[in-house]
């Protein structure tokens, strides 16, 4: 053997390809441990039946919306509602991929879920600053954390949690074009999509005052550059697109907002329904209620929206602020899954438990833990996971 071959160092895995295999290999464990929760509640339980097994609640009104599309008057049988409140994006990808594959709705649909959260993965690997704890954390929080319940099934939270990190990539990047036409897309997959233009347009502030501009020479600068102005304008074109459709289809363009009477989700002030349910103890026993969780659940994502301020990701925390107090006017339901799809949650928490290495060891351990007995909770109809 040559000196040249003998001091040649050992070949190492390249690193894109670790950035893949561990969301993919934290997926897999994902679905066992999903799996072994499924067995461990539902009887006769198996393979065949384990995608359907897990799709409860609201999935159903995604698996027929996406197989019959929108309802042309309320559906006596699912207490006089409409499906015109999901939000069409979703429901449109999983019946492309239906009818390409020919595979069953529920099973496409998980399938494309956990494919996104490979993705989500891959594209906040810079927004958490490059750290290799941080983005094993997040990907775990993903595939195989408390709340991949809802990630890796029929639900739209995965795309909206996507497609919010694909804006936020294409900012950093200062890409304002592109952060607009993911922003439109994001406005068609939840409403609060289309507030992420208030992001963009703190973005395009910032980069304006690092080229030494002011807010008195803002608006010639920003009409100076199309791209930036254009960015801003097709940011609602989703929600705008299926006000449209309402329209025409039913004749109410908001319907997506009147059909929430449906549900008798009242509105009133989000203060009073926080401290309603933060005070809701238990009659017997020292576990908190579901809505106490709930309450809790808002709490931690106010704090971590004063983290991102004081970290100035001002963008950021503006739209995690507006998505998470919007919800609450119309009261708690509901809101721990939609504070934990807001991408900007979990990046800072997992960012600030990769702190220490005691820290993300027990974060990753909690965080398997947890999705083990979340995925009990949520089969066996726990209310705070609804």
């Amino acid at each position: 053997m040559s000196d040249a071959v003998a001091l040649r160092p050992p070949r190492t895995l390249p690193f894109g390809v670790l950035l893949l295999a561990i969301p993919l290999l934290l997926a897999m464990a994902g679905l066992v441990i999903r799996y072994l929760a499924f067995a461990a509640t539902v009887p006769d339980a198996s393979i065949a039946s384990f995608a359907q097994g897990m799709c409860r609640w609201d999935c159903a009104w995604y698996v027929k919306l996406s197989e019959t599309g929108y309802d042309p008057f309320p559906v006596p049988t699912m207490i006089n509602a409409g499906n015109w409140a999901f939000f069409p994006l979703y429901p449109i990808l999983v019946a492309i991929v239906r009818t390409l594959t020919g595979l069953e709705t529920i099973v496409a649909a998980t399938g494309l879920s956990i494919l996104l959260c490979i993705a989500s993965a891959r594209v906040a690997w810079p927004l958490l600053g490059r750290d290799l704890r941080a983005y094993t954390l997040f990907s775990a929080f993903l595939v195989a954390g408390p709340f991949s319940i809802w990630l890796t099934t029929f639900y739209t939270e995965v795309l909206f949690l996507f497609l919010t990190l694909c804006v936020f990539a294409a900012l950093q990047n200062k890409h304002f074009l592109l952060a607009g036409l993911f922003a439109a897309l994001l406005s068609a997959t939840r409403i609060v999509g289309v507030f992420i233009v208030f992001a963009i347009l703190i973005e395009i502030w910032q980069a304006h005052r690092a080229n030494g501009g002011n807010w008195r020479n803002f608006v010639p600068a920003v009409l100076q550059r199309p791209e930036r102005l254009l960015a801003l304008f097709i940011a609602p074109l989703g929600l705008f697109a299926y006000m449209a459709y309402l329209h025409f289809h039913i004749g109410d363009a908001l319907a997506f907002s009147h059909v929430q009477r449906a549900w008798s989700r009242p509105t009133g002030n989000p203060v009073v329904f926080v401290w309603n349910a933060l005070t809701s103890f238990p009659r017997e026993g020292w576990a908190p209620t579901p809505s106490q969780q709930l309450a809790v659940a808002v709490l931690v994502g106010y704090a971590l929206s004063i983290v991102l301020l004081v970290k100035k990701r001002y963008g950021m925390a503006v739209y995690a602020l507006i998505c998470l107090t919007l919800p609450l006017f119309a009261g708690m339901a509901s809101v721990l899954r939609f504070a934990a799809a807001l991408a900007p949650m979990p990046l800072m928490l997992t960012e600030l438990l990769a702190s220490r290495r005691w820290l993300f060891a027990l974060a990753l351990l909690g965080l398997l833990l947890a999705g083990y007995f979340t995925t009990i909770g949520w089969l066996t109809g726990y209310l705070s996971l609804v």
